[in-house]
């Protein structure tokens, strides 16, 4: 509890600093915002960009490609992410979004290897990207078509345009465009090839105005909230063209087919907001668009592009070495870098309305799969947040966020806060935070329709807020290890600046303190929402006599909207559960995440100096660890186990029936650090249980269920037995917290061979991730959403670059040795 006496020299230090901390949180925002103004953040597509913030007149920018060299191409054209382009490898090498970063795509299926490199200015306003391509079989023929589209938004009556200007130069590969709206005042666009191979057949084309020997445009108009059909309007263009073409020319020839599939104005649309340049080529490309805002203090020559990617590159390098310290000559440096720059390129900006049931009514009797039939369009809301995987979930998920966050708190706290900040401004009148967040038809159209409708009573687990605290406690930290530099008369306060590079928070805490102070109640009520929500019903056990003399009656939960195959909510699907369902059925995984939760709430009432909220939280927080082990554990199996109630049993303690499924449930508790370290005799049991090889611990990681039980391998095996790695994570920091870092180090002799098993855990564990995710990465170019726990191969979702990339802090976190 923090004393008068520290209250005061806290007042004092913010006196002699003699800064306003609504003024600094105000530089603060401009400063970040304008490093992060410009991105890719339009991760659905391969590549697609759009600032954030900027929502009534944002301008957008996608690319597409295809090989025009024959008919089949036009059903080929990438625009989205798919899996199913099965593209050799695709994704970002180096990556930062203040600074810039480098995507690589290699399509055999093309016969194409392309690069986008994407860069800033210095003061973030303007913005280049390179895209460079060339052959990867040179013996084979192709024409690549390279399909930029760019739009200005805005109403139709709004002072708003996108124009393509006067071509005053001699270089007729040169295109230049002029724009303006509200939000972004003016700007210009500039795209100018390199000396690139331009496709130019020995015959003329088809007509002047579908050459594939120089650039193409054509100007239209295209709704605002259908510019995410972008491809489908492309494709639809060119048919029309093609079948133009045949009518004069029905013997086409496949040499003239490259012409054919070069877009054209067909339809005679007038001049609009957007444009699409279509380029076609035969060998090596290189080309730049640059964008600059009028006015601009540092716009960016076309001359110095190449510069600016070199030294960007050398930045982003610098960056990384220092958050992680992986030795550049480390086996896992290039797979480490390429694996964190596309968590980080996975971050996005959504904006749009959202799909809400608030009318259905759970039948909490009834475990069919609820059909949510009443949805209503609410919004427009915002997002900033990373996605779990482009090309299967584009989107925000509230459980993988946190995990996202967690990744990144050493890399760049800034950005956390920005993202927290952003899921934080989604909290409803009620408390509510969706578990998917999917805004507007560009983010619907990637979400099958059963997925796309939210419904306020479905919770899931709260990781945002283990995020949150984790960030909140380092600032309390640094603030106190300010204080005592600033009373040694070391201590110097850091200005903000243009040179952003997300650190601030760490080296002005007293920004992230005063947002808390102002966060707070809407976090009250978001936790408040999740107990009510998702309370279970105690009173069935009351009968019980060793849960009646023990239990805390506010204290038990289960997950709403679990159904008889699947329970949804809780983050791990098809995990079993109890069969048949009861409706006073408890999870312990439920009660554990409220633990986490409250124990975050008080961490972050400490910081704000909230002493009568911190004790409550804490006497809920010893409540809920004290009915983990009067409701869930059982002393039979040695296991945390949810419970239903028994209405067979013949004797009043028969009446909790325990459902004990070993694996990721039964270890909940211990990855997240509720069980006290004085509980060592239940810490032994789950230290033997993660150790034991004939149960979950496999040359590749812990399964996340036990060999052993009746449901392994069984039905879509997603949650019954492969490896992921959030919750080895966890099990891995919750090895270092109790066991390396462990006040028991202390303690008599007896403890000795459990700190020697736990350190060989601890390092085999570690070591055999790392070892298979480098391996399978290394074979197949990709990360993936889990681990095969027979041999180790990647399974469910391909790059997915969410909390798979957790390895990184695995590589990146190397203890002393043990």
């Amino acid at each position: 509890m923090i004393t008068l006496s520290r209250l005061l020299l806290f007042a004092a230090l913010n006196a002699i600093l003699g800064h306003s901390i609504a003024l600094d949180l105000d530089d603060y925002s401009k400063a970040n915002n304008q490093s992060l103004l410009w991105a890719p953040y339009r991760s659905n597509c391969y590549f697609g960009l759009r600032p954030r913030y900027v929502n009534d007149e944002p301008f957008v920018l996608g690319a597409m490609w295809f090989n025009s060299i024959n008919a089949q191409g036009l059903a080929k054209v990438r625009h989205f992410v798919e899996q199913g382009d099965k593209l050799d490898k695709y994704g970002w090498i180096w990556y930062d979004p203040r600074i810039g970063g480098r995507e690589t795509i290699r399509d055999s299926e093309s016969n194409l290897q392309l690069n986008f490199t994407f860069v800033k200015s210095h003061s973030g306003e303007n913005w280049a990207v390179q895209v460079e391509g060339d052959l990867i079989d040179k013996n084979k023929e192709a024409a690549h078509s390279i399909v930029i589209y760019m739009k200005q938004n805005g109403k139709e009556d709004s002072s708003c345009y996108l124009n393509q200007n006067d071509i005053f130069t001699k270089n007729r590969n040169e295109l230049s465009f002029t724009g303006f709206s509200n939000e972004l005042k003016g700007y210009t666009i500039k795209l100018a090839d390199e000396n690139s191979k331009f496709y130019k057949d020995a015959v003329p084309p088809l007509s002047p105005d579908c050459d594939p020997s120089k650039p193409t445009v054509l100007s239209m108009n295209i709704p605002d909230d259908q510019l995410w059909k972008a491809k489908d309007v492309f494709q639809s263009l060119l048919k029309d063209s093609i079948q133009a073409h045949v009518e004069t020319n029905p013997q086409l020839s496949a040499n003239l087919i490259p012409s054919a599939l070069t877009i054209r104005n067909i339809h005679n649309f007038p001049p609009g907001n957007v444009q699409y340049i279509q380029q076609t080529f035969e060998g090596h490309f290189k080309f730049n668009i640059i964008f600059n805002k009028k006015g601009s203090k540092d716009q960016i020559a076309e001359n110095s592009v190449d510069h600016l990617i070199v030294l960007a590159e050398g930045l982003v390098q610098q960056k990384f070495n220092k958050k992680f310290g992986i030795a550049d000559n480390s086996l896992y440096r290039d797979f480490a870098q390429e694996t964190f720059s596309n968590l980080l390129g996975g971050l996005s900006y959504f904006h749009g309305t959202h799909l809400v049931d608030r009318e259905t009514a759970f039948d909490n009797e009834n475990f069919d799969r609820i059909e949510l039939l009443n949805s209503n369009e609410e919004g427009p809301l915002e997002l900033f947040s990373m996605v779990p995987s482009r090309a299967f979930f584009p989107r925000g998920f509230y459980w993988d966020e946190g995990f996202h966050l967690l990744q990144l708190l050493d890399y760049d706290s800034d950005l956390v806060f920005e993202v927290l900040h952003s899921w934080f401004n989604l909290i409803d009148k009620d408390g509510w935070i969706p578990r998917e967040v999917i805004l507007g038809d560009e983010a619907r159209s990637k979400v099958p329709e059963e997925f796309r409708v939210q419904n306020p009573n479905i919770a899931n687990p709260p990781t945002l807020l283990l995020a949150f605290s984790e960030i909140l406690s380092r600032a309390k930290t640094i603030q106190e290890e300010m204080l005592e530099s600033h009373l040694q008369e070391n201590y110097q306060y850091e200005e903000l600046d243009s040179s952003f590079q997300g650190d601030k928070l760490n080296n002005n805490p007293e920004l992230l303190i005063s947002y808390a102070k102002e966060i707070y109640p809407k976090l009250l009520k978001h936790y408040e929402w999740f107990r009510n929500s998702q309370k279970g019903m105690l009173e069935e056990y009351m009968e019980v006599p060793s849960i009646n003399s023990k239990v805390h009656m506010e204290e038990a939960y289960r997950w709403i909207g679990r159904t008889f195959t699947h329970c949804l909510p809780s983050g791990m699907d098809d995990y079993p559960r109890a069969i048949p369902p009861d409706i006073a059925e408890l999870h312990v995984d439920a009660l554990t995440w409220v633990g986490v939760m409250t124990r975050s709430m008080k961490q972050i009432a400490s910081v704000i100096d909230l002493v009568e909220e911190i004790k409550r939280f804490a006497t809920i927080e010893e409540n809920i660890v004290e009915n983990l082990k009067t409701l869930h554990w059982d002393d039979d199996q040695k296991l945390f186990c949810d419970i239903t109630f028994n209405d067979d049993a013949n004797t009043d303690e028969a009446l909790r029936k325990f459902v004990c499924h070993e694996g990721y449930v039964s270890l909940l508790p211990f990855a997240v650090k509720l069980i006290p370290h004085t509980d060592v005799e239940r810490l032994k049991h789950i230290l033997d249980s993660m150790s034991n090889t004939t149960t979950l611990l496999s040359p590749y990681g812990i399964r996340s269920l036990s060999k052993t039980d009746e449901y392994y391998d069984t039905g879509e095996v997603y949650w019954r037995g492969p490896i992921w790695l959030n919750i080895n994570y966890l099990c891995l920091d919750a090895l270092e917290y109790y066991f390396l870092e462990s006040p028991l180090k202390k303690s008599e002799g007896q403890n000795e061979e459990l700190f020697l098993q736990a350190r060989t855990l601890y390092k085999q564990l570690r070591q055999n991730i790392i070892d298979n995710v480098y391996k399978i990465w290394k074979k197949d170019g990709y990360v993936y959403e889990q681990y095969n726990h027979k041999n180790g191969k990647g399974s469910g979702v391909q790059h997915f670059t969410g909390w798979t990339a957790l390895v990184v802090n695995m590589i990146g976190k190397l203890p002393e040795e043990l």
